[in-house]
């Protein structure tokens, strides 16, 4: 069976997450003044339900060779949620080199950019759908893992 998961980290930022949490805390405390004690414990208990949904959910691209399916969506408590595409055949999987920048600021007010170079790959379909993959600051990092989905979907 040739299938690829891959990982491309949360689907949903942690700030936003913490707030889902707090937010989900002061609506069961307010629910134990409104309403009556079995009903606001029910009711909170299936409102804390879509938290793991939340904080666990994962942006993921799982590539079937077998069927000849990409699935390019997030992932949550077994879920899939998006649709899986069918492919006629995989192009290539290629690397670009991309410059990143990142400006801080100081108490002062003084500004100060680090450039740095992030090297992305892709998977490019016959039809001309890209897909991003990985990317990583280290080039040897990214050949690495680009070696072995090529190995696996048998891709020159």
């Amino acid at each position: 069976m040739k299938i690829i998961r891959i990982n491309k980290g949360k689907a949903v930022s942690l700030p936003i997450r913490f707030t889902a949490v707090v937010l989900v805390v002061v609506l069961t405390i307010k629910l134990m003044d409104w309403l009556p004690e079995p009903w606001s414990i029910l009711t909170a208990m299936l409102i804390c339900t879509i938290l793991p949904a939340l904080w666990f959910a994962t942006k993921v691209i799982i590539i079937n060779a077998d069927k000849k399916t990409i699935f390019d969506g997030v992932w949550t408590m077994g879920r899939k949620l998006g649709k899986p595409v069918k492919y006629q055949a995989i192009e290539k999987i290629f690397i670009n080199k991309v410059k990143t920048k990142q400006t801080m600021y100081s108490l002062s007010n003084q500004q100060n950019i680090i450039a740095n170079h992030e090297y992305r790959a892709y998977l490019k379909l016959d039809n001309g759908d890209k897909y991003y993959l990985i990317s990583h600051p280290l080039e040897e990092r990214v050949e690495e893992k680009v070696t072995k989905i090529r190995k696996k979907l048998a891709i020159n």
